[in-house]
């Protein structure tokens, strides 16, 4: 009669040490190295949807690997439209696309660029749709401020 008890009590320390496994996993998941994302969104000058997310990360190409991403989607909800796409880097261009056209879901650019340590970096987007004659039909601008990256960061 010992052995039921004493496997629900194993039983039951396993799941507790599962669970504790699996938090603790997901806590470090949560608090990157190198800081949260800072994000924000908003819509166009004809109301079309965008979010714009930047963070840090130690993936970049050496010697410098430390870098800014940017991450910026626009919600067209139709394939076809034509925009142009610049991403600045505390005013300066460190990504452009003159005609960036959209799928059935929108736009999407993810780009990273090199940073140096203890600056806090103003990551901005400029996208202008516009028609097959060039002509401006919406404009978005968003941008986030990206504080100075931690120590613990690569």
């Amino acid at each position: 009669m010992r052995t039921r008890p004493m496997a629900g009590l194993l039983a039951a320390a396993a799941l507790a040490l599962a669970t504790a496994v699996a938090t603790g996993g997901a806590a470090q998941a949560k608090e990157r190295p190198c800081g949260r994302p800072v994000e924000t969104s908003g819509v166009g000058t004809q109301g079309t949807p965008w979010t714009l997310k930047s963070q840090y990360d130690d993936d970049g190409v050496p010697p410098n690997r430390l870098v800014a991403g940017e991450e910026f989607e626009i919600d067209t909800g139709v394939a076809g439209q034509h925009w142009s796409v610049v991403f600045t880097d505390n005013g300066t261009e460190f990504f452009r696309n003159d005609d960036d056209v959209s799928t059935a879901t929108g736009i999407r650019e993810v780009h990273p660029n090199p940073v140096g340590r203890g600056n806090t970096n103003h990551m901005a987007v400029h996208a202008v749709r516009h028609d097959a004659g060039g002509n401006v039909i919406e404009v978005i601008d968003g941008a986030v401020d990206l504080p100075a990256p931690p120590p613990r960061c690569g």
